[in-house]
């Protein structure tokens, strides 16, 4: 399977998204970039440099090209038909092409959520969605195990692809990661090499997040996010919701304000907080029990939606 060599110039295009596919492309010299026409704005997503290839997804899953590829320096490049790639798959595992499906498949869907975060243009939440679905495709792309077998990203390559590769400001990645540490969606870790690194405890975040938002922003409440004072009840109530037997589970007041060292009437508009939780569609209601005025919260829900809400309510306040 030698494949075909291929000279190109910068700025040449070596297919748009759209295209059907032709094959994969190896970097032999020289580099390429992957990127996103929005509204005549490129968003690159990646160089890829000597010894890299690109249109691997299209051999596996025979959809269209997801996103245009071009020369950023004089390259030359080596590709492989479709047919010849099919020749070659005849000798491997069903069960591997399968996998290769499925992960091209991710991959695809993930450019197709940036690519609507992108037409959002400049409001404020927006530009947060739009690196979450940039941080799930550097996640697949650069994700490495370390030694429990985790998948982890390196800090300074996490940090460099969303700069220099994204043209990202600086600032605005640290505070964008710091508020996904806070948050405890992005943990401290190490890499195999023993440098700091971040660890996702759950992958899902990255689906689930925006598709909270979308419904959140649905719903119209009153106020961008929940405010602070809220937001630490509703940590209470997440907090002290597994000691209780039944599901849902019933949180007295007194008992979230008796931990929280504070009186109910000091935080006289808490109640109008907790109807923000209506807008997620999720059950979180005030209730009367033998305790008195009580939340009603769904185990399984309370908790991931408090740190969602804390999310948001950090990249609101942020100004993203």
């Amino acid at each position: 399977m030698a494949g075909a060599a291929k000279i190109y110039k910068p700025g040449d295009v070596v297919f748009k998204a759209g295209d059907k596919p032709d094959g994969m492309y190896i970097v032999r010299k020289g580099e390429l970039q992957v990127f996103l026409d929005e509204s005549g704005k490129q968003v690159v997503l990646a160089n890829v440099p000597e010894g890299g290839i690109v249109g691997e997804m299209a051999l596996f899953d025979k959809q269209n090209r997801s996103a245009s590829v071009k020369a950023s320096k004089p390259s030359e490049v080596t590709q492989i038909t479709t047919g010849d790639f099919e020749g070659l798959m005849k000798q491997i595992p069903k069960w591997f092409v399968t996998l290769m499906g499925a992960l091209s498949e991710r991959l695809r869907v993930t450019n197709e959520r940036l690519q609507k975060a992108e037409a959002g243009g400049g409001k404020p939440m927006q530009s947060a969605l739009r690196l979450i679905a940039v941080l799930d495709l550097i996640w697949a792309k650069h994700g490495e195990k370390d030694e429990k077998g985790k998948f982890v990203v390196n800090k300074k390559t996490l940090t460099s692809l969303f700069v220099e590769t994204l043209l990202e400001n600086q600032a605005r990645v640290e505070a964008f990661l710091k508020i996904l540490a806070d948050s405890e969606t992005l943990v401290n870790a190490t890499d195999a090499h023993k440098q700091p690194a971040w660890a996702m405890p759950n992958r899902a975040f990255v689906t689930q997040f925006p598709q909270f938002v979308a419904e959140f922003q649905k719903g119209n409440p009153p106020a961008p996010c929940m405010d602070e004072k809220t937001l630490k009840i509703m940590q209470t109530a997440a907090a002290l919701a597994p000691k209780n037997p039944y599901d849902p589970a019933s949180v007295a007041i007194a008992q979230i304000f008796e931990e929280l060292k504070v009186e109910s009437d000091k935080i006289l508009d808490w109640r109008k907080g907790i109807e923000m939780f209506k807008f997620t569609g999720k059950s979180c209601s005030i209730t009367q029990t033998s305790e008195g005025e009580s939340l009603k919260v769904v185990k399984a829900d309370i908790g991931r939606l408090y740190r969602f809400h804390q999310t948001l309510s950090a990249f609101i306040n942020q100004s993203f």
